[in-house]
């Protein structure tokens, strides 16, 4: 079965990284990809790659380009990544191929996804409300990953955009009552309103934000943690909470993407909901040893690798291919 799988951003981030290390896996390394010359340097070498310049939704001459690129690659399925390439591929689409489409993030534009032969979900939350048929695989933890023996509990710990959506804001002015250390780290437009709000709630010796670093340096920072906190408004994942307790670092999180689905209510905030946010970390952070999640990391060890995950995915090409 011939498969391409279709990306195009203007950075390599989440979604890039998940499909790398998709078409890197041994089980789906005869796949092909497209990208735009910008963020092609990033995918693992191995992958048959196809080059093209960054398109819109609505450059005619980009997408004749792309549907020629496609006759002459002639592929039984193509797998878009994201709502751009998925409205891109629905509207050149003539039934010449089956058309998979995967939601990484909660859109409010769902209708994009109408056309596409089938939806793939990262969880429940990102296909609530596409009227077509769906499915639910979730992400995995990062395959380069290999656990240590122990951490030094030196902060609770962060990682994330520094955007809005991440919560990041909520998550400092909840940290009053916390006598833990607490290091964010990401990089973003928010940097400067966060250090801002730092010093206004006088939290400087105890809040550090780190940005500029690189995904393989992040081991580095997992190793000093006590716990993993996730204050999103809104996640398709999120994937750095995998990340943390596949290397048995607990986690808090608030009720978001596919949490609710591995931690139990006591540890979900609501989200969105400073007050609900604060009595969870003030229940909890200063006492995570008292915490016992080993039963989380054997589920998230053997149920979010990404062999799992990718014969999930060969499975929905095989039934829609077949059917």
């Amino acid at each position: 079965m011939k498969i391409v799988h279709l990306v195009l951003s203007d950075s390599f981030a989440g979604i890039e990284q998940h499909v790398d290390e998709l078409l890197s896996s041994s089980l789906l390394n005869k796949s092909i990809l497209i990208c735009n010359k910008s963020i092609s340097h990033n995918f693992d070498k191995n992958i048959k790659t196809f080059v093209i310049k960054n398109i819109g939704r609505r450059s005619l001459w980009g997408k004749y380009k792309l549907k020629k690129l496609l006759n002459q690659i002639n592929p039984e399925i193509v797998h878009t990544h994201g709502s751009k390439t998925t409205s891109i591929i629905s509207s050149i689409n003539k039934k010449n191929f089956k058309h998979v489409a995967t939601v990484h993030g909660i859109k409010k534009n769902k209708k994009v996804y109408e056309k596409a032969d089938l939806v793939i979900g990262v969880s429940k939350k990102t296909i609530k409300g596409i009227k077509n048929k769906s499915v639910v695989i979730t992400n995995w933890w990062n395959p380069k990953l290999v656990k240590f023996n122990s951490n030094k509990n030196e902060y609770a710990l962060a990682i994330g955009r520094l955007e809005k959506v991440k919560g990041f804001d909520l998550l400092i002015t909840s940290w009053k009552n916390i006598k833990s250390n607490l290091v964010i780290i990401g990089s973003g437009k928010e940097k400067q309103h966060l250090i801002d709000l730092i010093d206004q709630n006088n939290l400087s010796t105890r809040i550090k934000i780190i940005d500029n670093v690189q995904r393989d340096e992040l081991i580095n920072f997992y190793k000093n943690a006590s716990v993993l906190i996730i204050s999103s408004r809104d996640e398709g994942g999120p994937r750095v909470a995998l990340e943390a307790l596949f290397l048995q670092i607990p986690v808090l999180s608030t009720d978001v993407g596919h949490m609710s689905n591995i931690l139990p209510n006591e540890l979900l905030a609501k989200k969105n909901d400073k007050e609900s946010l604060k009595e969870l970390l003030e229940t909890h952070v200063d006492n995570i040893e008292l915490m016992n999640q080993d039963a989380i990391f054997e589920y998230i060890t053997n149920d979010y690798s990404i062999e799992k995950k990718v014969l999930e995915i060969i499975r929905c090409y095989e039934d829609l291919f077949n059917s």
